[in-house]
C-alpha cells in the first residue's frame, strides 16, 4: 500500500514549521533556537514536542518505505543476490543501523516493517500486495480537514460512548512487534487468517504505549495458534537459562531467561517484598483536621524517602533479602511475604481446557497446562472473565476499598492507571476521584489505582479523571492543554 501523498516527511516539517512559527511570543519571539524555546509558553512548547513528534514518525516510516525498496533491488553486477549485500551488508537491518549509526536493534526493527509494508513485483514486473496492508495503512496519519488548523480540535477527539478516539497513527516500534509475533504464527496459519490478524491487532494498538502493544500482540499471535500453548510453553521452558558472572567493576551480574510461570513467581514474590518493606506514602497537611486532607485519596501524597528508591535498586534488595533467608540469617530486615499470583483466563478456558491464560505482570500467555502448575504451586487468585464476580460497588457507607475491589481495579487499570506507566498493583493504592469526604462512593466508577508520583501530578497539576465503561481518562488541566483533550488510561483489553 503507498502513500496517497507525494512526500510526506515534507507535509510533516511543513506542519512542525507551521506549529513552530505559530509557538513563537508574538513579542519577543527570540533570536535563536535555545531563546525561543525560551519564550515559549507551556502550551505551545509541548505543541511543538508533539509535531516534533510526528515528524519522527514521518522519518521513520520513509526510512521503512526506503529499506524496503532497496531490500528488493537486485546487486547491478547480477552475482551478489541483492543490492543490501552488493553494498557489504548481511541485511537491510545491519544497513540501517552502520549508515545511520543507531544500534542493531533498532536498524532490525525499520527493516522489518520494511519488508512488511513494501509492495513486491511478480514475475511479470506487476505490483502485488504487501504482506501487511492493515500495518501499513495504520502507519499513515488519519486524515483529517482539521489537521490544517492548530486551533481545532474535533469533538470526536473525546471518548465516545464505547471508551474509543479517533486512530493515531502506529509508531513503527510498535508495528515491527506486531509483524514479529505474527510472523512467528504464520507458519501455522493461512494467509486471510493473518490478515485478520493483524486487523484486529493494529486496532487495539491505536493510542496505545509500546509496552500493551507488546502484550496485544502476543494475545493475539497466541489466538492464531492452532495447536494449542502447550508445545510453546514447553520449548520455553527447555530454553530457561540462569548465568552469573563478576563484572570488571566489581559488582556480579545475575541474568536469567525464565518461562512464563516462573517468572510469574519472581515478578510476584519480589514486588510482593517490595510491598511489604517500602514505606508507604503519607498523605499530610498542617491542617490534619480538615476533611478535606485526609488520607482517603483526596489529599495530596507525600511520599517519604524510601519511596523515592528506584524500582530496579528495590528489586535487588528485595532479591537479596530472599537470599539472606534461604541461609537462614536472622538477620533479615523482613519475613517473607506470601506470594499471590493473579492470573486472567476465559470462562470456556476453564472449563474446556482449551485456551490460553495470562500472568499479572507477564506479557506472554500460558497454556491450560502451566495454569494448572500454578494453581497447585501458588497463592492462585483467578481473574475469571465473562463469569459471576463478587459485590463490588459498596456506595457511600464504606470508606476504604476492599480486597476484592482492588483485585478488580488491578484488572482494569492494570497497575497504576496512567497511561504508560509502569508501576504494578503493589507499587499503588485505590483512591477515589470525587474524594469520599464529599459523598464520593467507595465503587469501581470512582475508583482508580495511582502511584504516588501521579497521584502528586493529579491534585497539584489540577488534572480530572473520568470513568466511562470501565476505561479511565485523564483529562489535563488548560494550562497543559487548552482543548483538554482527554487521554486513555488503564489496561487495553483485547476483544474477544
Amino acid at each position: 500500500m503507498t502513500s496517497t501523498a507525494p512526500n510526506p516527511l515534507a507535509a510533516a516539517a511543513a506542519g512542525f514549521d507551521a506549529v513552530w512559527q505559530g509557538a513563537l511570543d508574538a513579542i519577543r519571539p527570540g533570536s535563536g533556537v535555545a531563546e525561543q524555546l525560551e519564550n515559549m509558553n507551556d502550551e505551545a512548547i509541548l505543541r511543538v514536542l508533539d509535531e516534533l513528534g510526528a515528524v519522527q514518525h514521518a522519518v521513520e516510516v520513509l526510512a521503512a518505505r526506503v529499506t524496503g525498496a532497496i531490500a528488493l533491488r537486485p546487486s547491478p553486477s547480477r552475482r551478489d543476490g541483492t543490492l543490501v549485500r552488493a553494498a557489504g551488508y548481511a541485511n537491510p537491518g545491519v544497513m540501517v543501523s552502520e549508515r545511520w549509526r543507531v544500534a542493531r536493534a533498532r536498524g532490525a526493527a525499520i527493516a522489518e516493517v520494511g519488508a512488511a509494508i513494501t509492495q513486491p513485483r511478480g514475475l511479470l514486473g506487476e505490483l502485488e500486495e504487501c504482506p501487511f496492508p492493515a500495518v501499513a495503512a495504520a502507519l499513515e496519519p488519519a486524515a483529517s480537514p482539521e489537521s490544517s488548523n492548530t486551533d481545532a480540535v474535533p469533538d470526536d477527539t473525546r471518548p465516545s460512548s464505547d471508551g474509543g478516539t479517533p486512530r493515531a497513527p502506529l509508531s513503527v516500534d510498535g508495528a515491527a512487534v506486531i509483524v514479529r509475533e505474527l510472523r512467528n504464527a504464520g507458519r501455522i496459519c493461512t494467509k486471510p487468517e493473518l490478515q485478520a490478524a493483524s486487523v484486529i491487532a493494529v486496532e487495539h494498538a491505536a493510542h496505545a504505549p509500546l509496552h500493551d502493544v507488546t502484550r496485544i500482540a502476543k494475545l493475539v499471535r497466541t489466538r492464531l495458534d492452532q495447536d494449542g500453548r502447550e508445545p510453546r510453553d514447553e520449548l520455553l521452558r527447555r530454553a530457561e537459562r540462569c548465568t552469573i558472572h563478576e563484572l570488571p567493576t566489581g559488582m556480579t551480574l545475575l541474568r536469567a531467561e525464565l518461562a512464563p510461570e516462573s517468572a510469574a513467581f519472581i515478578r510476584a514474590g519480589l514486588d510482593a517484598l517490595i510491598g511489604a518493606t517500602h514505606h508507604k506514602p503519607h498523605f499530610t497537611h498542617p491542617d490534619t483536621a480538615d476533611p478535606a486532607h485526609q488520607p482517603d485519596g483526596s489529599g495530596h501524597p507525600m511520599p517519604d524517602g524510601p519511596t523515592l528508591i528506584p524500582t530496579d535498586r528495590r528489586r535487588a534488595i528485595a532479591l537479596t533479602e530472599t537470599f539472606r533467608h534461604l541461609a537462614g540469617c536472622g538477620r533479615a530486615a523482613t519475613e517473607l511475604t506470601p506470594v499471590t499470583v493473579i492470573i486472567r483466563t476465559d470462562h470456556d478456558t476453564l472449563e474446556t481446557g482449551l485456551g490460553a491464560a495470562t500472568i499479572d505482570g507477564v506479557d506472554e500467555p500460558i497454556g491450560p497446562g502451566a495454569l494448572r502448575r500454578l494453581a497447585a504451586d501458588a497463592n492462585l487468585i483467578p481473574m475469571v472473565l465473562s463469569g459471576p464476580s463478587q459485590v463490588l460497588d459498596l456506595g457511600t457507607s464504606t470508606r476504604l476499598f476492599s480486597r476484592g475491589q482492588k483485585l478488580a481495579l488491578a484488572e482494569r487499570d492494570g497497575g497504576c492507571a496512567w497511561t504508560g506507566c509502569t508501576h504494578p498493583p503493589s507499587f499503588t493504592e485505590a483512591h477515589h476521584i470525587r474524594w469520599w469526604s464529599q459523598g464520593g462512593p467507595t465503587n469501581l466508577d470512582n475508583g482508580i489505582l495511582l502511584c504516588p508520583f501521579h497521584h502528586h501530578r493529579i491534585h497539584d497539576d489540577h488534572w480530572t479523571i473520568t470513568i466511562q465503561n470501565g476505561i479511565p481518562w485523564f483529562i489535563p488541566p488548560s494550562h497543559i492543554d487548552r482543548h483538554q483533550t482527554p487521554i486513555r488510561g488503564g489496561r487495553l483489553h483485547l476483544a474477544a
